[in-house]
């Protein structure tokens, strides 16, 4: 959408920089600067395509770009330690999916951001208005726009629009959703008292060794818990599998044969052209201010010319790189080929000499000054230097070729002999070192099988024969595999022998539990009476956790998070004991109120409206989250990983 009357009517400036209104913010990252997804605006081959809506790679890095900006500045000097935790390159690809997803629902929606709603925003933007609040003018919009944004000005708009229509879906959903008042009230509550208290831990597992039971109460516990053994109908393999690996060591093959093999693939064995080269890298973001750009480029210009000048460039490197994985080896970079960096860099390398010192030269990480240190054309790597390469890639042909005859006698003998139980199956299995015999765990229709590297499909055709039949050979990731349904498991109350284990370690849980509750109602007693917290924890097996400052929701101590524990402590009184208080399925626990820092009257009606805004705000994320997920589904995202490895491997 071109704004021409505005670029060519309007003039005057006052420079401050735009934030973004993008209400995706609620569902990725605070974005600070342009990134609208899809269409024209972006230039270059395709990052990531979303549906069918394509985000170029210029795109797509200069949204990654701002993600490391808001990293660094939000970590500061820590980033460098961290950023290897952090995986730019997804949380990139998931802001552009989540955000595309969006756009496409508020255009479902039917909603639409009109040419005069984009002017109205852009005539009320700061960063376009003079001292007098008057539009700067078509050029100096323009430049603006290239020179703090670096977009041209139909991507602004197309991107801008974008985001005012998020806008307009967020303001629609908290107009959809409802929050009742005393869901004000807890929030505010939550969010506002506070509590001293210390607390005194009795965990169940303390106790399970005074826990004794009889088949006979756990059978009674079964009948008693019967829900929670029913299961979906199950299914039970046995198969033997011809491993290619372990074929692999028995087959026999002679040099003369690998140098045969070798000779036939010469072209499997080339080394491509390498070069060897170091940098210093002036590290500056893409979306810097023009200062912090110039001052970046002053800088690389300066160390360049000390290096020309016949500086120690290894020095110069440890003195003043930005890159840490290469600064401490002299800016060092090893041997590499082309396509192992960035285009820029690639090219400056390939196109020089040796010897020669290349640059600054600009990438999307900042100025690189090059040494080119040598170059190996390419090569035909010797038999000796890959000889158990060609032996891997010779044995593996053979090997599946073999693994398959195999299975296919061993399918055969055993629908012949029909062997009905493991010590059969073994016994044929033990006749052949590459021969294993395996049981998959009971398996539902849905559910992969595991341990045989196949997909639902083959689940599908598991729950399609019969107890008894012997099919095959399939290939799988291991070799080949011959297999027989071995056991039908149906739907309904799991058997007692089936699940006899998890029913007495239920029934020990509940015991001990009990046994918990017990001893913090002697506890309560005695802390009533004068006893000592610290004295009372270790007389009883537990542990004493203190809680100052404390806010509903929050960990206490050792205890963890315990809702219970809350709003027993927070609707008690202070100096009173309150116990026992039943931690979830983990213990029981008895606490000592010191001090309660509680919300009147007053104070919930001065807070009430804002907090409201605020939790109808979360409560349309939710529903934003809720739609980005459904539409996920039914949303096929492809990203390229040749980009992806070609900017990860620099910088």
């Amino acid at each position: 959408m071109a704004l021409k009357w505005l670029r060519d009517n309007l003039r005057h400036l006052k420079f401050i920089l735009w934030g973004v209104v993008a209400v995706f913010v609620l569902l990725v990252f605070v974005d600070w600067g342009a990134g609208g997804s899809g269409g024209p605006g972006g230039t270059g081959d395709t990052a990531v395509r979303v549906g069918d809506t394509v985000i170029s790679r210029n795109e797509f890095l200069g949204q990654m770009r701002r993600f490391e900006q808001q990293y660094s500045q939000q970590f500061g000097d820590r980033w460098d330690e961290i950023k290897g935790q952090i995986n730019l390159y997804d949380e990139t690809v998931a802001y552009f999916t989540n955000r595309t997803l969006l756009l496409e629902e508020a255009d479902r929606t039917g909603i639409s951001v009109s040419e005069q709603e984009l002017r109205d925003d852009i005539l009320n933007t700061a960063m376009f208005q003079d001292e007098d609040g008057e539009f700067v003018g078509a050029e100096t919009y323009q430049r603006i726009l290239r020179g703090y944004l670096q977009m041209t000005p139909s991507e602004f708009e197309r991107s801008r629009t974008h985001d005012l229509a998020l806008s307009k879906l967020t303001s629609m959903m908290q107009r959809g959703v409802y929050v009742a008042d005393d869901e004000v009230e807890t929030s505010i509550r939550r969010e506002r008292e506070l509590a001293d208290f210390d607390a005194i831990m009795l965990p169940y597992e303390r106790f399970l060794s005074e826990v004794s039971i009889t088949e006979d109460e756990a059978r009674a516990h079964y009948e008693a818990t019967a829900d929670e053994y029913q299961r979906e109908e199950q299914r039970v393999i046995r198969y033997l599998v011809v491993e290619t690996s372990r074929l692999r060591r028995q087959l026999p093959v002679d040099d003369a044969e690998l140098q045969a093999y070798y000779y036939d693939h010469l072209d499997e064995f080339l080394e491509d052209e390498q070069a060897q080269a170091a940098h210093i890298l002036i590290r500056v973001a893409p979306d810097a201010d023009v200062d912090t750009q110039n001052d970046a480029e002053l800088r690389a210009n300066g160390v360049a010319q000390i290096a020309l000048a016949g500086g120690d460039f290894a020095a110069l490197a440890e003195k003043h790189s930005d890159d840490p994985g290469s600064k401490d080896n002299g800016g060092d970079l090893g041997w590499f080929g082309r396509g192992r960096m960035v285009p820029e860099f690639d090219e400056a390398v390939f196109g020089a000499k040796p010897g020669d010192i290349v640059g600054p030269v600009k990438s999307q990480f900042g100025y690189h000054i090059i040494k080119v240190d040598g170059f190996r054309p390419e090569s035909q790597r010797p038999f000796d230097d890959v000889m158990e390469q060609v032996r891997f890639r010779v044995l593996e042909g053979r090997a599946s070729i073999e693994a398959e005859k195999r299975a296919r006698d061993l399918t055969a003998r055993l629908q012949t002999e029909l062997p009905a139980d493991d010590e059969g199956w073994q016994l044929i299995a033990d006749e052949d070192e590459s021969v294993v015999l395996n049981q998959s765990p009971p398996t539902t229709a849905n559910q992969p099988i595991p341990g045989t590297g196949e997909g639902p499909e083959f689940t599908t055709e598991v729950f399609g024969v019969d107890v008894g039949a012997v099919s095959g050979p399939r290939a799988i990731p291991r070799g080949w595999m011959v297999w027989q349904l071995s056991e039908i498991r149906p739907e309904g109350l799991a058997p007692f022998e089936d699940v006899q284990p998890q029913v007495e370690t239920s029934l020990r849980h509940d015991r001990a539990l009990d046994i918990s509750t017990l001893r913090a109602t002697e506890v309560a007693t005695l802390w009533r009476d004068g006893g000592d917290a610290d004295t009372l924890a270790e007389t009883f097996n537990g542990t004493v956790a203190q809680a100052r400052d404390h806010r509903w929701g929050t960990p206490v101590g050792t205890i963890g998070s315990a809702a219970a524990l809350d709003k027993a402590v927070f609707g008690g009184a202070e100096g009173g004991i309150i116990g026992p208080i039943q931690i979830g399925d983990r213990g029981s626990a008895v606490a000592r109120i010191e001090t309660l820092r509680l919300i009147g009257p007053a104070e919930f009606t001065s807070e009430r409206d804002a907090v409201r805004a605020r939790l109808l705000a979360e409560r349309a994320q939710q529903l934003l989250i809720a739609i980005v997920n459904e539409r996920r589904r039914d949303t096929v995202v492809t990203a390229d990983d040749a980009f992806r490895q070609a900017f990860s491997r620099q910088g």
